[in-house]
């Protein structure tokens, strides 16, 4: 199951429909990414993490031209132009390196931090080690069992320590201090909203945002989101 999630970031994966060209950046010797907006005056910046198959240069792509501000995405060590091994400490690092030269670049902005799906994972893992202004989790999960067992539902109970690598997003809640907002839909079909409550829970306070209609794959498309996301970056 990880090789399985691991390889929706590997490989060519860069989508032609993307709104705007990003510019790539590099974050660190071996970790790369994307960019837009990045000379902006603005009180904050976006960090974005998108889910299976939104590799940086397709987020940036395609959602960074709702905003107004910096908008970043990073490429995992040992995906795309990162070298490297992918793996749960390896992203978490890919996170952290991110982050920090996100702050050296912009160091007064407000840090807003997106994770959509499976890119929720690091979004909360960063935000539980880093100072961050906001957190939005669209679509999210608690730990890997809950997308796993999507596919196969064999991951429950105490069968959760056979995941590899898990993501903990309910561990990262412990620690985590600045602001959450929890996205969801009736409609989504994946990580449906009735989880988006429970995730929610995982946190110590968390705003939750549920919309009738909105499908997995849509949300940083849809204008309620992005209103949501626009308002934090004022």
């Amino acid at each position: 199951m990880r090789t399985i999630s691991y390889s929706f970031y590997k490989g060519k994966r860069q989508k032609e429909n993307v709104t705007v060209t990003p510019q790539k950046i590099t974050y660190k010797d071996k970790l790369t990414g994307y960019g837009y907006h990045l000379e902006n005056e603005s009180n904050a910046v976006i960090l974005c993490f998108g889910g299976s198959f939104y590799v940086a240069y397709n987020t940036v792509g395609i959602f960074a031209p709702y905003y107004d501000v910096p908008f970043l995405s990073v490429d995992y060590y040992g995906t795309q132009d990162s070298l490297g091994k992918m793996n749960l400490r390896s992203m978490q690092a890919s996170a952290e390196d991110f982050y920090d030269w996100v702050k050296d670049k912009y160091p007064d902005r407000k840090i807003i931090v997106v994770g959509h799906s499976y890119g929720c994972g690091m979004a909360a893992y960063l935000a539980s080690v880093r100072q961050c202004d906001q957190l939005f989790l669209v679509a999210g999960f608690r730990d890997l069992s809950d997308l796993y067992n999507k596919m196969v539902p064999i991951f429950l109970g105490p069968l959760k320590v056979f995941i590899s690598d898990n993501i903990d997003v309910a561990e990262y809640a412990e620690k985590t201090t600045c602001k959450v907002t929890v996205i969801g839909s009736e409609k989504d079909k994946t990580l449906g909203n009735d989880l988006q409550i429970k995730l929610a829970e995982s946190y110590k306070t968390a705003d939750v945002k549920i919309f009738p209609d909105i499908e997995h794959e849509h949300y940083l498309t849809d204008k309620r989101v992005i209103s949501l996301i626009q308002k934090t970056v004022e």
